[in-house]
């Protein structure tokens, strides 16, 4: 336990009983790291990050919490609870959740007149992490507006500590969607059969229906296309089912989807001049459509297994997210882009976006398995909405 001039910070990390502190075996030991360098993070060639150890971790978001966060968590505060509660806390536990390529999430409970206000903090203890960070804060404050509120985290403040060997440890403070769960494609004990599952840590994985799924694939690609921009053509992208971009509360009979991150927010197709026409407006929402249909399918079993496939079920449900998300101009104007493709002209330009697109190597079979049968699909359910 380690106290500060008016906060008490206490820190926990996932998987283990109790509270961490220096007299605890994982203090000195080094976090789990995956070691890339990325052109323009300020690596010398051939360089590897310093050591980061739970020690260095703990102690630089103490810092953070101890000094600049202080403002951050009253910002965050004020937003969750009413004006007169909202003080600066007297104490706080901060549990280390996870470690990423990027990231090492930690989420920030605060306790408040009996109940919790839980809140993340991104931590990135690697160039590449960092440069990710700005990345993904720039994304953020873009795509916000253009989503219905509560879609998004709200991102409450940034700072750089420093770390071991001269490191800058980036962390920015965010919401933290509570009740709200991962969910991958997994193979159900019950029937061998492939389903939706929930990683609900607080009671115990479940299972979705088919109409849940759909509901699940529905708001995806609603929330991406209208985080679509089609005056400039700016997409979120990469995302992944895969990496738990998305979560859900499951609340009665109906899901409710977040989006939780948006690592880039950049434009799909640029014009000659770097100023999309109009014709090329289209052309980019038609091959963000395309590729939308492709990447609502695509997970890993659990999340880190086999690469999975969805259900034909995902296919109607990912286009009538689309369309919920367009206006009526918009709409009228893609279906007559769509109209004009044949069966197999479709499945032709699909194969040119699967490969612009894909993330990672795994998917290249995947892909080249299903894309014909998608395609033809496609066509139509399209055949319906047209």
């Amino acid at each position: 336990m380690t106290r500060g001039n008016a906060i008490e910070i206490r820190y926990r990390i996932t998987g283990y009983a109790g509270f961490i502190d220096p007299d605890h075996a994982l203090w000195p030991s080094p976090l789990p790291a995956i070691r890339k360098t990325v052109s323009g993070d300020g690596s010398a060639p051939g360089a590897e990050p310093p050591i980061v150890t739970h020690a260095d971790y703990f102690q630089a978001v103490h810092a953070y919490l101890d000094g600049t966060g202080r403002a951050h968590l009253h910002q965050a505060l004020a937003a969750h609870v009413t004006p007169d509660t909202a003080s600066a806390p007297s104490a706080v536990t901060v549990t280390l959740e996870k470690h990423g390529e990027f990231y090492h999430p930690a989420r920030i409970t605060i306790p408040v007149g009996g109940n919790a206000i839980s809140l993340v903090l991104n931590v990135a203890v690697t160039p590449i992490g960092g440069v990710c960070m700005t990345s993904e804060r720039d994304a953020l404050r873009r795509v916000s507006p253009r989503l219905p509120p509560g879609r998004l985290p709200t991102v409450y403040g940034h700072a750089a500590v420093p770390g071991p060997g001269g490191l800058s440890i980036e962390m920015f403070m965010a919401d933290w969607f509570d009740d709200f769960h991962e969910f991958h494609l997994s193979i159900d004990p019950r029937d061998g059969r492939q389903g939706m599952v929930v990683w609900d840590t607080t009671a115990a994985p479940y299972f979705l229906s088919p109409g849940q799924e759909d509901e699940i694939h529905r708001q995806t690609a609603y929330l991406l296309t209208r985080a679509f921009d089609p005056a400039t053509t700016e997409q979120i992208y990469p995302w992944h089912h895969a990496a738990g971009d998305f979560v859900a509360r499951i609340q009665g009979a109906d899901p409710e989807v977040r989006l939780i991150t948006t690592r880039q927010y950049a434009p799909t197709l640029e014009g000659p001049d770097g100023d999309p026409d109009q014709e090329t407006r289209l052309m980019a929402l038609f091959v963000f459509f395309l590729n939308l249909t492709l990447r609502n399918r695509i997970d890993r079993l659990d999340g880190t297994g086999q690469p999975a496939w969805a259900g034909e079920r995902a296919l109607p449900a990912t286009v009538r997210g689309f369309f919920d998300a367009l206006d009526g101009g918009l709409a009228t104007e893609i279906k007559a882009l769509m109209g004009a493709h044949r069966a197999g002209e479709l499945v032709a330009v699909l194969a040119h976006v699967a490969e612009r697109y894909r993330l990672m190597p795994m998917e290249s079979d995947l892909l080249e398995a299903h894309l014909e049968a998608h395609g033809n699909r496609l066509h139509e359910v399209l055949q319906e909405w047209l």
